[in-house]
């Protein structure tokens, strides 16, 4: 019975916050508890001008959720000792790409930068994604603006070596682990995917599909534009709104890849994180430990290694602590996050670009719903 009220007031939450945002156009929830409870809701339409309703089962864009997939990939070929953290990036990818790419103050660190820089965050390589160059308009804001366009990895180099400035100089790879200097750029993982698929000698997706797809059983899980479901899926990724601007994004989630490419449903997501806080994805429990290397990006948000943590100084709730959340969040306010005091995990998207908070007060919400629930 208590399982009942939890999924029926989970869904009125989730019927409301549509009903009462006229921007939001499609929600879906998944929430699960360490001891297997599950609950989900969905509400709105999941296509635009086609009148599909959302499902719990809808594929979405989970945009850079997809950095957790591709960093937990990375620690997992280096358990395999297939590389290092400690590693150069020129061991893996083309000298002629990197030189330059890294010119800080006049002086060049190309040849200082290792795979910890990028999968940490700490390179202080600019965003290719999200930063503008002087006098011109970022690529995020070309798309709202222009619509659709495709790219790659050159043009995401090119971008960083010739149309912005990095924020810093790399920390030497002896300070490396312990600097508290990070700077959230797409452009980090752009090349480790690249790294990845250096080292394995196959597209990313076959990789994805060997490590963590096929042995999770993520079955509506995949790079789009690079792969397919598993098994059969119930549709195309519901669409993404920019206010109320419909996005139609086929090129661009194809680009993004290892930054932000990924399609899945809440039930592979909250089974993915699962496997990667419970211990079922990862050979030595230290790696987890070492995911959570936690340096700050934007408040309140710090950055590990592919993880992302939520927590709000004491001042800021002084009577009730804000739960500590540990995940991943996207552009599309899809979310992705475990609180340990409940331990409960949330999935989901809002599938809107703009007012980016409403996912963590949302997953405070549902923290406290299933509490009560639980009493």
């Amino acid at each position: 019975m208590a399982q009942t009220a939890t999924r029926s007031r989970l869904q009125n939450e989730i019927d409301a916050l549509v009903r009462k945002n006229e921007d939001l156009f499609s929600t879906v929830v998944g929430v699960a508890t360490k001891n297997g409870d599950y609950w989900s809701a969905a509400a709105g339409i999941a296509h635009a001008g086609e009148g599909k309703e959302m499902k719990v089962d809808t594929p979405i864009f989970v945009a850079s959720i997809t950095k957790m997939y591709t960093a937990a990939v990375t620690m997992m070929l280096e358990e395999r000792k297939l590389l290092s953290l400690d590693d150069p990036i020129a061991k893996y990818l083309p000298a002629a790409l990197l030189a330059g790419l890294h010119r800080y103050k006049g002086h060049d660190y190309s040849d200082q930068l290792r795979v910890y820089h990028l999968v940490s965050q700490t390179s202080g390589l600019p965003d290719y994604f999200e930063a503008a160059p002087k006098g011109g308009k970022s690529l995020f804001d070309l798309i709202v603006s222009e619509g659709d366009t495709a790219w790659d990895l050159e043009y995401v180099v090119d971008v960083a070596k010739n149309r912005l400035s990095p924020q810093f100089a790399p920390e030497p790879m002896g300070q490396a682990h312990s600097g508290k200097r990070a700077h959230y750029a797409d452009t980090n993982y752009q090349l480790l995917g690249a790294i990845i698929e250096s080292v394995m000698e196959r597209p990313l997706q076959e990789v994805f599909e060997e490590l963590a797809f096929g042995p999770l059983a993520l079955s509506a899980t995949y790079l789009h534009g690079h792969g397919q479901p598993l098994s059969s899926s119930p549709g195309a990724p519901a669409t993404i709104y920019h206010g109320e601007k419909a996005l139609y994004l086929d090129k661009a989630m194809r680009s993004f890849g290892p930054d932000g490419g990924m399609v899945s449903n809440v039930e592979d997501s909250l089974r993915f994180l699962r496997a990667i806080m419970e211990g079922d994805l990862f050979k030595d429990p230290s790696t987890l430990e070492r995911m959570k290397n936690w340096k700050k990006i934007f408040f309140p948000m710090q950055y590990g290694l592919g993880l992302m943590r939520f927590k709000l100084p004491r001042i800021f709730s002084p009577f009730s602590p804000a739960p500590e959340l540990v995940g991943h969040s996207g552009v599309s306010s899809a979310f992705l996050f475990y609180n340990d005091d409940a331990q409960l995990y949330i999935a989901g998207t809002l599938n809107q670009l703009e007012n980016q908070g409403r996912p963590v007060r949302l997953m405070l919400k549902i923290i406290n719903l299933v509490n009560a629930g639980r009493s």
